[in-house]
This record gives structure tokens, sequence and C-alpha cells, in this order.
């Protein structure tokens, strides 16, 4: 779980997964609600398929709260902004 919290894209992804799921109970839980019940829950923590840019990643908190801050600021820049926000 902790490898999916690096900046680096991990080598064979489906395999880390797998390895996750034989972790039990627990582990299953947490890996179901990060890719089927939460829409953002792998791209909260795991930078490949975010759309944070690696820069900004890398100068962020290692919590998930400035993680999840700096992926809500990707998200709504550009979007949903008046026209004189969007020129500002």
């Amino acid at each position: 779980m902790l490898s999916l919290l690096s900046s680096e894209e991990q080598p064979d992804l489906d395999c880390t997964l797998a390895i996750i799921r034989t972790g039990g109970k627990k582990a299953n839980a947490w890996l179901k609600n990060k890719l089927e019940s939460n829409r953002f829950g792998l791209k909260e923590i795991y930078r490949p398929v975010s759309l944070i840019p690696e820069e900004i990643w890398k100068a962020s908190p290692m919590t998930t709260n400035g993680n999840e801050q700096a992926h809500r600021n990707v998200n709504c820049d550009g979007t949903n902004l008046t026209l004189l926000g969007g020129i500002m």
C-alpha cells in the first residue's frame, strides 16, 4: 500500500494490487474503496493516475490532506469560472 504513495510509476501496478488483495479482509476493503467506491480514491494517493503535475505532487506534504487539496485545486482550475475569473 505504501508503494502507491510514491510519485514514481509502479513497474507493475497490477501485481502491486494483487499483492494488496492477498493481504486479508481489511486490505481488500481498503483496495475496494480506492478502486470502486471512491471515484478519486486511487488518484488521490497514486500520482501517475492523477492530474497533478509531478513537481506540485513532490512539493506538497506527504499527508493525504495536502495531496487531496492539490488534486481538488487541479480539478477546479479552469472549470466553473466566470469570464473574469478565467481571465485572472
